[in-house]
């Protein structure tokens, strides 16, 4: 592999089309995942999935992994999903998620957070029943807003977030974290020093940084991995402006 002027370690995975702009601008990225995400769907779980389908639900997602396990469950017979679905989601990765997965029904509404996400629902007089798709760690936020409003509320948690944490054994410029799962996970093994950034994907993440370190947290302006790995292609381009 190349020298790099830096080098960011990025606690997911990422497109290598992502990697290579990176390069281009001659940043190193490399990968640790630091959480585990795995499907919890039981049978029953699977035939009421089965069912929602046909029935023209709203429906609500605040993680791609929700998307990529309900999606599953219909992916045999796709063209059975409702179009009159109505599809609430946060923005970037979830909303990529669900457009690439769910091609027949229209997102009715996306937010960069759960909250506002909440907010949007409300805004736009939903009744009945909301079905919200979650894994095992999320903020109370989105339900417990949508309650509060007496909107009626149904949780199925379809998947666990698992933290696997790693000892480094090496120093990074720079590291990039996309969930709270991920930062409780990588402190759990690892300090940084005093120059090496930190890159958060929100502002719920960025905050889950700073109670784990001083350190200069850079915020990406969406909710996205795309535009997390431009924040940090910025910074170091113009690294002069931050000091």
């Amino acid at each position: 592999m190349p020298r790099h002027k830096y080098r960011i370690l990025s606690t997911k995975p990422l497109p290598q089309e992502l990697v290579h702009m990176a390069a281009e601008h001659d940043i190193a990225i490399l990968a640790q995942a630091f959480i585990d995400v795995q499907p919890v769907i039981t049978p029953d779980m699977r035939k009421h999935i089965q069912e929602l389908a046909s029935t023209g639900t709203v429906l609500v997602f605040t993680s791609p992994n929700a998307v990529k396990f309900v999606t599953g469950v219909w992916m045999h017979d796709e063209n059975s999903l409702a179009a009159r679905h109505r599809v609430y989601c946060l923005e970037g990765a979830t909303r990529q998620a669900a457009e690439e997965r769910m091609r027949n029904v229209v997102i009715e509404g996306t937010a960069a957070n759960s909250l506002e996400l909440a907010k949007r629902i409300v805004r736009d007089g939903i009744t009945g029943k909301v079905i919200f798709f979650s894994g095992n760690i999320r903020r109370p936020d989105l339900p417990d807003y949508l309650q509060e409003n007496g909107i009626a509320l149904e949780e199925m948690v379809v998947y666990n977030t698992v933290e696997t944490p790693a000892a480094l054994d090496e120093d990074y410029d720079g590291v990039m974290f996309f969930s709270p799962s991920s930062v409780r996970s990588f402190f759990t093994s690892n300090s940084l020093p005093a120059d090496t950034a930190c890159f958060a994907i929100g502002s719920t993440t960025a905050t889950a940084i700073a109670a784990f370190t001083a350190n200069r947290v850079i915020t990406s302006p969406g909710p996205s991995v795309a535009k997390l790995v431009e924040t940090a292609i910025f910074y170091f381009d113009n690294i002069n402006c931050y000091e």
